[in-house]
């Protein structure tokens, strides 16, 4: 099963840098998840301009689309920055990846990159200014099947909600782990389902929940782009 990336976008969130949130004075409600995470700058030249956190959401079935901030705080100060993101509701229906057409049936799953970049219509791979390129962040709309495609590929069931998780890219073309669990799980299968749902051990990188949860740090490297590994999961 052949996944692309055909989507990504911005997720409406609240942006904090060096202590001065810069947000409106409505209470945007509790937060559904809070991380905090530096941005280091390698690049030889200074940005154009202030740099913002972005989450970018990528899909494998949707049209190219960029939302827009709500409220957003510019990342200010010498670098290494620091931040404090804050997420108040979930991304976008059509930031989740549905494979229901492909006979799947699971969760909804969102996952997106955390990135710098000058504003959201800068953002994405090739355009941003950095990445993380350990970590991302996923979200899980409802109860995860116990043999089901995503938690295959997350090595395990997820809760529903937001979480932090750490990327493992694979050392060559095949992993062995995933190669072995993908075997088990392919002769092991009797229907049609079943065979399409090992699918979830056949990705280009490992994606597991990070130890730390909501409190790993995350690190953004503004680098040029040619040196940057953004997560690749399909």
């Amino acid at each position: 099963m052949n996944f692309r990336s055909m989507l990504s976008f911005a997720l409406p969130l609240l942006l904090a840098a060096c202590g001065d949130p810069q947000v409106g004075s409505e209470y945007p409600g509790e937060a559904l998840l809070t991380v905090e995470g530096t941005i280091v700058n390698e690049l030889s030249v200074a940005p154009a301009g202030p740099v913002d956190a972005v989450l970018v959401w990528n899909t494998v079935d949707g049209s190219s689309d960029v939302e827009s901030f709500p409220a957003r705080a510019a990342v200010t100060g010498s670098f290494p920055a620091s931040f404090t993101l804050s997420i108040h509701e979930p991304p976008k229906e059509i930031a989740l990846n549905d494979f229901s057409k492909e006979g799947l049936v699971d969760t909804r799953v969102g996952i997106a990159t955390i990135e710098a970049a000058l504003d959201e219509a800068s953002a994405g791979e090739g355009t941003s200014l950095g990445v993380d390129e350990d970590h991302v962040i996923v979200y899980v709309e409802s109860e995860m099947a116990a043999d089901g495609f995503w938690s295959n590929f997350f090595g395990g069931q997820v809760s529903p909600g937001f979480h932090v998780m750490d990327v493992f890219r694979r050392e060559g073309e095949v992993d062995a782990e995933l190669q072995a669990a993908f075997d088990a799980c392919d002769a092991a299968a009797t229907t049609e389902a079943e065979h399409k749902a090992c699918y979830g051990h056949d990705a280009k990188s490992k994606i597991r929940p990070s130890a730390g949860g909501s409190s790993t740090t995350l690190t953004v490297r503004m680098a040029p782009s040619q040196d940057l590994t953004y997560p690749d999961w399909h």
